[in-house]
C-alpha cells in the first residue's frame, strides 16, 4: 500500500480542480475504473497499492484518487504511529504523474473498467471530490479494517448498494481457511525478517477468519473480488488490462532467523557443559537472557495498554517472553537469592515445555524461530532450578 510522503505539496497543486470539480457534470464517455499496482520492493509497499482512476476527455480529466497517503511532517506524527493513531488522506493525482510512479519503481498495474451508469460515476466523482476537501480528506487508518483498499470498496458498495453482489467462491481466487494473519504471510514469506517481525508483535486479534471480504484490505483480493461481482446482474468489471507488467521483486535472504535463534541456544548449551565443567553457574549469562526476554514482554504490555493498534493485543508470546522475567533476571544477580525464585524458574521451566509440547495447538500460530528461544529459556529455567535446589 502507497505511503506517499508528497500530500501536503500535491494536494495544494491540485486543489483549484478540487474547486471546480463539485460544477463538473460528467459526459455519456465518462469512465470509472480500479487500478491495482503491484507490490514493490520497500516494507512500506510490500502488499501493494489501490486507486480509483476516473476518466472524462470532454472535460479533460484523467486523474486516480488515492487513500494510501499521509504527511510524515504533521505534528506528533511519529508519536501517533506509536500510539496507532495514523492520520492517513485521499489525495490524487494527475494519471501521467501516477503511471510514471510505478513506472519508475517496476511495478505493475492493472486495469479494471467498471460497469456503471451516468448516475454511478456522478455519485461515485461527487463523493470522492467530498472526501478530498480540506475538512474531509483526513481518515484513522487502520491496516486491516480501514485503509487504501477498503474505502475503494466502501464507496462503490455505497453508491451501488444492493445491485453490486459478489460471488466469493473458490473459483474466485480467494484464500481458504486463512487467517488475516495468514493473509500477510502470503506476501512476506520470501522476507523472513519481516516474517518473524509479524509473528513477534501480532496478537489473537489478527487470527480471526479471512472472509473473502475481510481478504480485500489486500489489493489483489480487491481486485478479485470486483472481477467476480456482479452489477444489475451484469460483470462489474467490462474489461481489465495490464498498463504496465513487470515481475514481481525476487528477495534472497542467505541469513534466516531460525539461524541467529538456533545459535543462541546452541550457545546456551555451550554454557551448560561449561558450567558443569567447571562445576558452577553462570548466573550472568541467565540476567542478560530473561533481562531481554523480560523487556521484550514489557514491551507487548506497552502495546497492550497504551496504544490503540486492533492488532497487537491479546499477544500470546507473552507466555514466553514473560514481563516477570525483567524482575526476576535482577534477582539472580543477588548473592542471597529469595527461596521462591526457584520455584518461578521451575513453572516457567514446565510452561515451556508445554508451549513447546502443545504447538500445533496453540491458538496463536508461532514463528518456528521461536522454538531454539523458548527451548534455551526451558533449559536454563531447569538449571536455575537444580542449582538452586543444591543450596
Amino acid at each position: 500500500m502507497v505511503m506517499s510522503k508528497r500530500a501536503v505539496v500535491l494536494f495544494a497543486f491540485v486543489f483549484g480542480f478540487l474547486y471546480q470539480a463539485d460544477a463538473v457534470q460528467l459526459s455519456d464517455s465518462s469512465k470509472i475504473s480500479l487500478l491495482t499496482c503491484a507490490p514493490g520492493k520497500e516494507l512500506y509497499s510490500a502488499f501493494g497499492h489501490t486507486g480509483i482512476r476516473i476518466i472524462d476527455y470532454k472535460q479533460h480529466i484523467d486523474v486516480v484518487f488515492n487513500y494510501g497517503t499521509f504527511d510524515d511532517q504533521q505534528p506528533g506524527f511519529y508519536v501517533n504511529f506509536v500510539k496507532g493513531r495514523m492520520i492517513y488522506s485521499i489525495t490524487y493525482d494527475n494519471f501521467p504523474d501516477f503511471m510514471a510512479e510505478y513506472q519508475e519503481e517496476k511495478r505493475s498495474v492493472e486495469e479494471q473498467d467498471l460497469r456503471l451508469t451516468n448516475d454511478d460515476k456522478q455519485k461515485v466523482f461527487a463523493y470522492l471530490y467530498n472526501n478530498a476537501l480540506p475538512e474531509n480528506r483526513n481518515y484513522p487508518y487502520d491496516f486491516f479494517w480501514d485503509n487504501c483498499c477498503t474505502r475503494p470498496r466502501d464507496i462503490f458498495e455505497k453508491a451501488l448498494g444492493s445491485r453490486l453482489e459478489y460471488k466469493t467462491d473458490s473459483s474466485c481466487g480467494f484464500a481458504q481457511n486463512k487467517t488475516m494473519h495468514d493473509m500477510l504471510r502470503l506476501y512476506v514469506y520470501d522476507r523472513p525478517w519481516v516474517d518473524l517481525g509479524f509473528d513477534l508483535i501480532l496478537g489473537l486479534p489478527c487470527e480471526v477468519p479471512a472472509t473473502p471480504r475481510n481478504q480485500t484490505f489486500l489489493p489483489d483480493y480487491l481486485n478479485k473480488l470486483f472481477a467476480c461481482a456482479t452489477v444489475d446482474g451484469q460483470p462489474f468489471v467490462t474489461n481489465s488490462h495490464m498498463l504496465i507488467e513487470h515481475s514481481l521483486p525476487v528477495f534472497v535472504v542467505p541469513f534466516q532467523p531460525v539461524y541467529l535463534t538456533t545459535f543462541l541456544m546452541l550457545l546456551g548449551f555451550f554454557v551448560f557443559f561449561m558450567e558443569r565443567r567447571r562445576n558452577t553457574h553462570y548466573y550472568k549469562f541467565d540476567f542478560f537472557v530473561f533481562l531481554i526476554a523480560g523487556l521484550f514482554g514489557i514491551f507487548f504490555i506497552c502495546l497492550w495498554a497504551f496504544t490503540t493498534h486492533y492488532s497487537l493485543p491479546k499477544n500470546l508470546n507473552m507466555l514466553w517472553l514473560m514481563p516477570t522475567h525483567f524482575i526476576a533476571a535482577f534477582l539472580l544477580l543477588q548473592k542471597e537469592k529469595p527461596r521462591w525464585l526457584k520455584y518461578y524458574f521451575l513453572f516457567t521451566y514446565l510452561l515451556m515445555m508445554v508451549l513447546l509440547f502443545g504447538w500445533k495447538h496453540n491458538p496463536q500460530p508461532a514463528n518456528i524461530a521461536f522454538a531454539p528461544l523458548i527451548i534455551l529459556l526451558a533449559a536454563r529455567s531447569i538449571t536455575i532450578f537444580t542449582d538452586q535446589q543444591k543450596s
